[in-house]
């Protein structure tokens, strides 16, 4: 009897009841993969990159240049550094979360194991668990990794201790939280990069609206503190503000684990809803039909009218002749973007939400002495539209060959008479097309911001800025442009590189937060040499900066879109 109780108490305070074989399986199968390691090693290497440059960066702000003078600054150095890191994590693994396991679920249901999976006394939960856990397992050593170097640098004083424990229990909550939202869109849509779009969309909603609701800050101070504890971004900006003295956020109450708390409820709800629907395509696989669930009358009326008439139509319309590129035709069939009339939707949309940005900017008249309202409403819409359409077009651009070689219909495209070079530019050009909506709107609002703050600057008596002005809308156009060519090159170059989607979708978003990172801050070093090269002469060194980067973008991505073209017969299966 008592060894009966000691193992069954064994039993239930060993996890593996909860997870199941699925998380020792999935542990040893990331431990055989080569891009974990690749990517723990990319994310140190960033990391050093971003404490060298804001290091050079603090060091060379200022007119001092003695000892004395730079050990004064250790403190303020170091301060900047931990906010740099703790913020990079937070916005990094929550990124990487929704990467990873975007596929999760998607990619059982298409091999056709999960069928396999439930006939086996494993139940949705710990398969939900499991995977969910292993990845996370990932994303904590990849975190782990930076403890070190905050430990090294908090020898430098000017923040305390506790900043660092609660920035990182606020990223594991988002993580945990975003992981579980992904994995439940994963059960829902086949495809990764549908995942990874929804999820971009809703973490920049989320997360942006929080800077109008920051204007509203004082008025209730109940729904300021119920939105910090249920928006991670708002909690990460009151636990940094609280680290600081003068701090604006007020009084509001904040709880962190009061918030963990409600984080870490919501993902176990979500994780459940997964099971859930895991178990409900199970039954619908077995028994061929809906048996998870039961249409309406007029769902069923609707489909059955809607099949009819698609039979109709198709057996007496003609058959739609190809015309222009092949490549480029057969990509805009797919029901994802497959007519002009969801551009034009998508575009109206984009117009109508500037038009509100806009009209919020002019609504508030000064959000301080020198930064209007107009400015913070605008860079908060281009920042997230841009975010959108960056994700989006190297998603698309990253999953274009790879999903030719999952349908095992590489080697007949390869066998036509299409050269290699037709069918990157096929691709490409279809990838663009389709977030033509996106990018247009950035294109067209950059120069009517920049007109609208020159003649604001001229009410006010100041036009010496003219010509700087239309400057930044000259090369914020070939900025736009350049990067478009970055985007596509870098994810045609993994699509043909790699096998899987999932592999060249990681390997293209983690390389474009390497970059962009690294590249940012190159730049802020150079801006602080000429900073103090050119005292006085600031625009020039903002427009230096934006000629290397639009250089940079569009020589490596022509460069890219030339090894994908000779890359795209090797590896077809």
């Amino acid at each position: 009897m008592a060894v009966a109780l000691i193992s069954s108490f064994s039993r239930f305070i060993n996890p593996s009841w909860l997870t199941g074989p699925i998380f020792d399986k999935e542990l040893r199968v990331s431990s055989r993969r080569r891009r974990n390691y690749v990517l723990r090693s990319v994310y140190l290497l960033v990391l050093i990159i971003l404490v060298a440059a804001a290091w050079f960066t603090a060091l060379l702000r200022g007119s001092g240049t003695s000892v004395a003078w730079q050990v004064s600054r250790m403190a303020e150095v170091g301060r900047s550094l931990v906010l740099m890191i703790t913020w990079f994590q937070f916005l990094t693994a929550q990124v990487l979360a929704a990467v990873m396991l975007s596929n999760s679920i998607s990619d059982e249901i298409r091999r056709g194991t999960m069928d396999v999976l439930m006939t086996t006394p494993i139940n949705c939960v710990q398969i939900v668990l499991g995977k969910l856990l292993s990845k996370l397992f990932q994303l904590i050593l990849m975190l782990a990794v930076s403890l070190p170097l905050l430990a090294v640098i908090r020898v430098f004083g000017g923040i305390q201790w506790d900043y660092v424990v609660s920035s990182l229990s606020i990223t594991l909550a988002a993580t945990v939280f975003v992981g579980s939202l992904s994995m439940f869109l994963s059960t829902k849509f086949r495809r990764s990069y549908l995942v990874i779009l929804i999820m971009t969309t809703f973490l920049v909603v989320a997360y942006l609206l929080m800077i109008p609701l920051s204007f509203f800050r004082n008025s209730s101070s109940v729904l300021m503190s119920v939105i910090l504890h249920i928006n991670p971004f708002a909690a990460m900006l009151q636990v940094t503000s609280a680290a600081f003295p003068g701090s604006r956020m007020g009084t509001t109450f904040f709880s962190l684990p009061l918030h963990c708390l409600l984080m870490g409820g919501a993902s176990m709800f979500i994780l459940f809803a997964s099971a859930f629907r895991m178990r409900r395509h199970a039954l619908d696989s077995f028994l061929g039909t809906n048996a998870g669930r039961k249409l309406p009358i007029w769902k069923r009326n609707f489909m059955s009218s809607a099949f009819k008439s698609k039979s109709s139509f198709s057996a007496t319309s003609p058959i739609r002749p190809v015309t222009g590129s092949p490549i480029f035709w057969k990509e805009l069939s797919r029901p994802f973007s497959k007519s002009l009339r969801s551009n034009a939707i998508v575009l109206g949309i984009l117009l109508l939400l500037l038009f509100i940005f806009y009209y919020l900017g002019y609504l508030f008249n000064a959000f301080s002495a020198a930064t209007p309202v107009a400015m913070v409403f605008y860079s908060m819409f281009t920042s997230g539209l841009w975010m959108i359409a960056t994700i989006r077009t190297a998603a698309m651009a990253a999953t274009s060959i790879t999903k030719e070689k999952e349908a095992r219909t590489l080697p007949l495209l390869l066998g036509t008479l299409l050269e290699p070079k037709q069918i990157i530019h096929g691709k490409a050009l279809a990838a663009l097309w389709r977030n033509a909506p996106a990018w247009l709107i950035l294109a067209l609002g950059t120069p009517v911001f920049y007109i609208l703050m020159t003649t604001r600057q001229k009410t006010t008596g100041i036009s010496s800025l003219d010509f700087y002005y239309y400057s930044y809308i000259i090369f914020g156009l070939l900025g736009i442009v350049a990067n478009v060519i970055f985007l596509i090159g870098l994810g045609m170059y993994f699509s043909t590189r790699l096998k899987s989607s999932t592999a060249a979708l990681m390997a293209t978003i983690g390389s474009l937060l390497g970059f962009y990172v690294i590249r940012r801050f190159m730049f802020m070093f150079l801006f602080a040499i000429l900073g103090v090269m050119m005292t006085g002469n600031i625009q020039v060194a903002l427009i230096l900066n934006q000629i290397v980067s639009i250089v940079f973008n569009a020589v490596i991505g022509m460069v890219l879109l030339w090894r994908a073209k000779y890359r795209l017969r090797r590896d077809i299966f």
